[in-house]
This record gives C-alpha cells, sequence and structure tokens, in this order.
C-alpha cells in the first residue's frame, strides 16, 4: 500500500512506487508547469511519461523509458496524473473541500 503522495506503477511487470519530493516536483514542474505536464499526459506524449516516472522513481529518464513504452500509455495515466497533482499540492492528495470545485476549503 502506497504512502501519502506515493502512486504505485506497474513496470517490467513489478510494482514500482513514485514518491513525492521536492526534487520530483522541480523536475516535473520543469516541464513546462504542473498544468502543461498534465495536457502532456492527456495527449499521451511518450516523453511527458518518460520525465514523471523517472522523476518519482528518482532515475535518469533514459533509465525507464523503454519500460514506459512497454508498459503502455494508456495504462499509466491515470496513475501518472494522480501523481503530478500529489506534486503540485506539495507532495500529498487534494482533500475533499480542496478538490470538489465549491471554491470553499
Amino acid at each position: 500500500m502506497p504512502g501519502i503522495g506515493e502512486v504505485e506503477i506497474e513496470l517490467n511487470g513489478k510494482t514500482e512506487t513514485l514518491r513525492s519530493s521536492l526534487d520530483a516536483g522541480k523536475k516535473v514542474n520543469a516541464g513546462g508547469g504542473y498544468g502543461q505536464v498534465l495536457q502532456k499526459l492527456a495527449a499521451f506524449d511518450q516523453d511527458y511519461y518518460v520525465l514523471v516516472v523517472a522523476a518519482g522513481l528518482g532515475k535518469k529518464p533514459s533509465d525507464v523509458e523503454h519500460a514506459v513504452w512497454k508498459a503502455g500509455l494508456p495504462n499509466l495515466t491515470e496513475a501518472l496524473s494522480t501523481y503530478v497533482q500529489y506534486l503540485a499540492n506539495g507532495g500529498k492528495p487534494l482533500t475533499n473541500a480542496e478538490n470538489d470545485g465549491s471554491g470553499e476549503a
């Protein structure tokens, strides 16, 4: 079971855990901002999938690119989108009040 701010994905038949950290957040944000990264994930831009996975695992993009491709982008979209949102929120999930769109916290 993943901890707070962590997301599990399947790569090479193995469960890997993406961990939230300031360093990971900075690397993902450098992809044009969190919103841009989410848009690129929705557009199935493979380079951004590799960027997010590498940041979350603390690895170089070249170390994960083949595993990301083999996993299939559609199979990673939901988990990576959740992870990027955690990073944008200081490494933790959004609370219901933050996520309900009412404008009230």
